[in-house]
């Protein structure tokens, strides 16, 4: 912000014949987010006395609306007016507040609605006098019938009635210790028609915390059962009856079961009167009972279905705790519905899996979660399945925007945030929470009003932080037995005759359109996981351990957001010299576990010889040192999984050893080597998801959230056994448009197998593969001359004899090879040549015949090959990974069926992934894609001298970068950018292209590639469950992507590494604006009939471009089931297939033992281009990425892009300029 104030005076201006005089000229950018600048104005020439003084706004437009702005200035007006007309205004007492203002805050408060009469048992009562039949509990887990309206009615009747007798009534309390299910319910309900307040108590709490519960609430008695009575404390006058005690149910047998009336009660029942008692968080070291009346009660519920409007045929799932007042959303408001509540089981709240299976088992339509459940529930594979879900509902802590967006997503359904403090009948405001939007609190619910004030108790502005107070027909009566601290937090409504309002001490900020934004605490109060936390009660458990002398609990949040308490001890008796190792902080922890909730323990205790003070002598939270979590401090695996992970991430990377702490990506992975690390995963009974890769990154991390396979949920996907039709996918439209010979369309792999192979065992293993892997068994079904239609055959139908050939390569060819394990001579290699031209001849896919095995027997003391040729149509790179592992298994079950684990579960069928983008080819979200796809392909130049293509042989160059470049351009260069490899490789490419074609166009125009990437993502029409890790077939996906190197100019000779490096952030912003990773390209260009003629019409990108990741070559040694060190020399695929026009290029990393070699093939079709052209192309290539690895490899080289700030709206100088001061800092210490 900047304030300039011009009051000089100016000379007057005085030209001959011309009349001229002073304005104001303004710049058209705004140099800092606000300006304002005063200027003194004068009469007459400008040289009289003062006129006055004139104001300029000036402001980011990206940062504030105009709306805003304007407010801005009226208020300083405003404020400016009042103390000049009385000097001696305070100036916390001037009125920023103005009258259209103050009319709109009343409207945004203007929330009246009336509230029946009739108390909440009536509305119960009358939903079942109308629906007595109607399904009102459903509790799979007691393995009961589902209980209708009558009977749950009548059932709680006798109970009420039985509650009477004892003189429960109206201003009485009955606590109900009753575990979730159907008992506790009725208990509830019971407790509420007596008249009287019930208070939930969960027995499995600590016994102190229960029997403080227990004397601060003053129940007249405790439901509970007789497995929890025996648990509960017994506490003086408190008596605990078991509703499923014998002499009870007897008792209650006889009693009647109409509904109670104002006869059968002791007192009048009154809306004033306290409905529940919930406990909450309390500064002083003890938890503070609220009690909250009927009226606020009746009101809620009643706002709740004007809202969301329950039908008698939805459910909701009841999984909440009834110690949080959540629990009312889940139960209380859909029983005056005529809706049907299903009850989790105790404890299922914590279990994502568990409500997952529920909510689709049982048809759930409503549910309500705590943010941070929500997040892990979305991350659960079976929520895909929980379709049926009509509204889902949050509260109890921030709602993160990317859980709002995740949620929405994946089941299909809006959220809805809330908010509200515990002294309020649950929450006050709401909003639907908004994918890629600001989650806001939202506008209060009926007969709430929200007031933002100032110390002083005033409201402040839309736009202006401070204190939120409530006022509402839902406020709380007060806290139990506290009558000071009543008085302190319920003020005297200064806006209404009479009223009171809450002291939330939440700040907020309202927004221009009347929403609430959650901005922090005036106190140190914290909630995690839903839980409302006050440190000063953990503190007070910690110091009455006799070992502590002083504490301080505080929240640290992790690099993810993670929240956990930590509390810091000094002790009573310090050890000589200060040191606070006296503390057995492991011990002290263990004791207030036995005070206090499992959420109100501190993660962590840390031992200190004293509290860090400020200069006030208060305690200093900002100079606690940060916790360490870790165990030792070279992180090494601690549990079984994080070694499994470790290991699998090193074996994966080439790496000596890996960290639970190692990023995956950081250190070399890329999204192949994550599908791969998956399936790897899952070969050790671990599993994980591509997703949670991405997500977790870590060893650590992800052996958190990774499950048992063998307790796996059996996904969506797999009720699909992939035999019969299967639609075309993109990249198979694609091919089939290009035209040319279909036959030999194939991939080679050259394997090492044992030297005691059978034809036998090795025709069995190739069996168990055939009928694992669906798309081995695929078919063309039409004819050569007609779209291809695909069938995959029934598992049996393929002869695995038919596609294995035995070729003896011992005999003659031994002499030359003798016995070792080395590469092959170069005699037998021709041999496995020909045998491989041989075997390609023989793939038709249109009679079936895809895969094709050659066994070269070298005898039995020298290990074989193994030649696979399978059709590409039935395989891709990815696939491979799946396939070897799965053929040395094999190998091994042939011969001994009962002893070898069988092969992994294929998740997701082939087909039924093809199945589900055709479906999602059609989405309006894809088709709203068009003009993005339009855009990148319009205005293609063609390649400078190319010619229509021939039929003659491609042009084919390959180029090699040495490994001291390649292993850089692997980890440090993409680590620094946080980019990835195939970035860098564009970034050099560009660079190559604009030279390359420099001399001819003058470097003008973009480029444009075709990408080619694995394509096994996450789609809209199949449930997030799937999992495609171990799906074998073609899945390649190809999109169009518009290059160019922003304001770097690659035809002159570059050296400035800065001017490379924004290239490379260029380039990399560029690739990642494409939606959905560019699935959606060939979705509407081959399978939306409606889209696929515009794209049509289109040019095809002047390269197509494709990085396999990192692949292991064998050198000289063999290893059984591997790569043979000879395989490098066949071709992937058959040399007469046909190119798809403009160059190809393929790029892989070849790991060989002494580090990474990267090689591309640069190829166009026969006639396009010279050789010598693409030649050209390939050394500027070299060149270029020589440049980059040079530049890029300087210490203050990278930082980070837009794209990986999504929650901020930063442009990539504003980024830059943040890191060139962080950095400046930085150099100082």
């Amino acid at each position: 912000m900047m304030l300039a104030v011009d009051n000089t005076s100016r000379p007057p201006l005085s030209f001959p014949g011309v009349e001229a005089r002073y304005e104001n000229v303004f710049p058209t950018e705004a140099k800092f987010d606000l300006s304002f600048n005063f200027s003194e104005t004068r009469d007459g020439d400008g040289r009289g006395a003062p006129a006055g003084i004139r104001g300029t706004l000036h402001y980011r437009t990206d940062l504030f609306e105009e709306f805003t702005a304007r407010a801005f200035a009226d208020r300083l007006e405003r404020f400016l007016g009042q103390v000049v007309a009385d000097p001696g205004t305070r100036l916390a007492a001037a009125e920023l507040l103005g009258a259209d203002e103050q009319r709109l805050l009343d409207g945004w408060n203007d929330s009246a609605y009336p509230i029946p009469d009739a108390d909440w048992t009536r509305l119960f009562e009358e939903r079942a006098a109308e629906t007595p039949d109607a399904v009102a509990l459903v509790s799979p887990d007691e393995g009961g019938a589902p209980v209708p309206y009558r009977v749950l009615n009548e059932e709680a009747n006798r109970l009420a009635h039985w509650l009477l007798r004892r003189g429960a009534g109206p201003e009485d309390v009955v606590a109900v210790a009753v575990p979730r299910g159907v008992r506790m319910v009725v208990a509830i309900l019971a407790v509420l028609k007596a008249g009287a307040a019930y208070l939930p108590v969960d027995p499995d709490h600590p016994a102190e915390r229960v029997a403080y519960l227990l004397r601060d609430g003053r129940p007249e008695l405790v439901l509970a059962t007789a497995a929890t009575a025996g648990r509960l404390p017994a506490v003086d006058g408190v008596t605990v009856a078991a509703v499923d005690d014998p002499d009870v149910v007897r008792e209650l047998s006889a009693l009647l079961v109409t509904d109670p009336t104002a006869g059968d009660r002791q007192r009048p029942l009154l809306p004033a009167h306290p409905a529940y008692v919930v406990h909450t968080s309390g500064s002083t070291g003890r938890p503070k009972g609220v009690v909250i009346h009927r009226r606020g009660l009746v009101d809620f519920t009643q706002w709740l279905q004007r809202e969301y409007r329950l039908a008698p045929d939805d459910r909701m799932l009841h999984k909440s705790p009834v110690t949080f007042d959540a629990s009312v959303i889940e139960l209380l408001w859909p029983l005056t519905t005529g809706a049907a509540v299903v009850l989790a089981r105790p404890g299922g709240q914590q279990d994502p899996r568990y409500i997952a299976q529920v909510i689709a088992a049982e048809a759930v339509s409503a549910v309500h979660f705590v943010p941070s459940m929500l997040e892990v529930f979305t991350q659960e594979p079976a929520a895909a399945r929980c379709t049926g879900l009509k509204w889902v509902m949050c509260g109890g802590e921030a709602l993160p925007a990317a859980t709002v967006t995740a949620a929405t997503e994946l089941l299909g359904t809006p959220v809805h945030n809330t908010y509200g403090p515990t002294e309020t009948t649950v929450f006050v405001s709401a909003c639907q929470a908004l994918p890629g939007e600001a989650v806001t609190v939202g506008r209060p619910v009926s007969n709430t009003r929200l007031y933002v004030l100032d110390p002083a108790l005033r409201p402040v502005p839309p736009g202006v932080a401070g204190e939120l107070y409530v006022a509402a027909e839902g406020l709380a009566r007060g806290y139990t037995g506290r009558a000071a601290l009543t008085a302190e937090r319920f003020v005297a409504c200064p806006f209404g005759s009479g009223e009171r309002m809450y002291r939330t001490g939440d700040v907020v900020r309202r927004r221009g359109d009347g929403q609430l934004e959650h901005l922090g605490r005036t106190d140190e109060q914290v909630k995690i996981r839903g839980v409302r936390i006050e440190p000063g009660e953990v503190e007070a458990a910690l110091l009455r351990h006799e070992a502590v002398g002083q504490a301080a609990v505080t929240v640290h949040v992790d690099s993810v957001g993670t929240k956990r308490l930590v509390g810091y001890l000094v002790p009573a008796a310090p050890a000589p010299g200060g040191a606070p190792d006296v503390l057995d902080v492991a011990e002290v922890r263990r004791f207030v576990a036995g005070l206090l909730p499992d959420s109100l323990v501190p993660a962590l205790c840390v031992a200190l010889a004293e509290l860090p003070l400020s200069p006030n002598g208060k305690l200093d939270r900002r100079a606690l040192p940060a916790p360490d979590f870790t165990t030792t401090a070279t992180r090494e695996p601690r549990t079984p999984r994080e070694e499994v992970l470790c290991g699998l991430f090193a074996d994966l990377l080439a790496l000596p050893r890996v960290g639970v702490d190692d990023d995956f990506f950081t250190i070399g992975g890329d999204s192949i080597l994550s599908i791969q690390l998956v399936s790897r995963a899952r070969a050790q009974s671990l599993a994980i998801s591509v997703r949670d890769v991405f997500e977790h990154k870590t060893p650590a991390r992800l052996a958190a959230v990774a499950a048992d396979v063998a307790d796996e949920e059996e996904h969506a996907g797999s009720a699909d056994d992939g035999t019969g039709a299967v639609p075309l996918t993109a990249v198979m439209h694609e091919r089939l448009q290009r035209g040319g010979p279909v036959k030999e369309f194939n991939q080679t792999l050259l394997l090492v197998v044992p030297p005691d192979a059978d034809e036998a065992r090795l025709t069995a293993a190739l069996g168990l593969l055939l009928d694992h892997h669906d798309t081995l068994r695929l078919r063309i079904t039409s004819g050569p001359s007609q779209p291809w239609e695909l069938d995959i055959a029934p598992r049996g139908s393929v002869d695995p004899a038919a596609c294995l050939t035995r070729v003896d390569v011992a005999g003659p060819h031994d002499s030359a090879q003798g016995t070792s394990p080395g590469p092959w001579s170069e005699e037998r290699q021709r041999v496995v040549r020909a045998e491989a031209e041989a075997a390609r001849g023989r793939l038709d896919p249109y009679s079936g015949r895809v895969v094709q095995a050659v066994w070269f027997d070298a005898g039995p003391r020298e290990p074989g090959r193994l030649l696979l040729v399978i059709h590409h149509l039935a395989v891709d790179a990815v696939s491979w990974g799946v396939l070897l592992p799965d053929l040395a298994r094999a190998w091994a079950l042939a011969a001994d069926p009962d002893g070898v684990r069988p092969l992994d579960r294929v998740s997701t069928s082939f087909r039924t992934w093809a199945r589900a983008l055709t479906a999602e080819a059609v989405r309006p979200a894809r088709t709203a894609e068009l003009p993005y796809w339009c855009a990148v392909l319009s205005d293609v130049e063609p390649l400078p001298g190319t010619r229509e293509a021939g039929t003659g042989a491609a042009s084919s160059v390959t180029m090699t970068l040495p490994r001291e470049e390649t292993l850089p351009l692997l980890t440090d260069i993409p680590a620094a950018f946080h980019a990835t490899v195939e970035d860098i490789l564009l970034t050099a490419l560009t660079m190559a292209f604009q030279r390359w074609r420099g001399p001819r166009a003058g470097g003008g125009g973009p480029l444009v590639v075709g990408l080619e990437s694995h394509g096994r993502q996450a789609v809209d029409s199949m449930p997030r469950s799937s999992d495609l890790s171990r799906t074998v077939g073609w899945f390649t996906v190809c999109r169009p992507v518009r290059l160019d190197l922003g304001p770097l100019d690659a035809t002159r000779d570059v050296t400035e590494g800065a001017a490379v490096g924004q290239a490379v952030k260029h380039v990399k912003e560029l690739v990642r604006r494409a939606p959905d990773k560019g699935l959606g390209y060939g979705l509407l260009r081959y399978l939306n009939p409606d889209t696929a003629p515009s794209l049509a019409e289109l040019p095809h990108p002047q390269i197509t471009f494709n990085y396999l990741g990192r692949v292991t070559r064998a050198a000289g040694a063999t290893v059984i089931w591997t790569r043979a060190p000879e395989a490098h020399g066949l071709a992937a695929e058959s040399s007469r297939a046909t190119a798809s026009g403009g160059i190809e290029i393929n790029t892989v990393a070849y790991e060989d033992g002494d580090g990474p070699v990267l090689q591309a093939t640069l190829s166009a079709p026969g006639g396009m281009l010279a050789a010598e052209d693409v030649g050209r192309l390939a050394a500027l290539w070299r060149t270029a990425l020589t440049t980059v690895v040079t530049s890029a490899s300087h210490p203050d080289a990278g930082g980070r892009t837009p794209s990986d700030m999504p929650l901020v709206s930063l442009d990539q100088q504003q980024i830059d300029d943040l890191e060139n001061v962080w950095r400046a800092l930085n150099s100082r210490n």
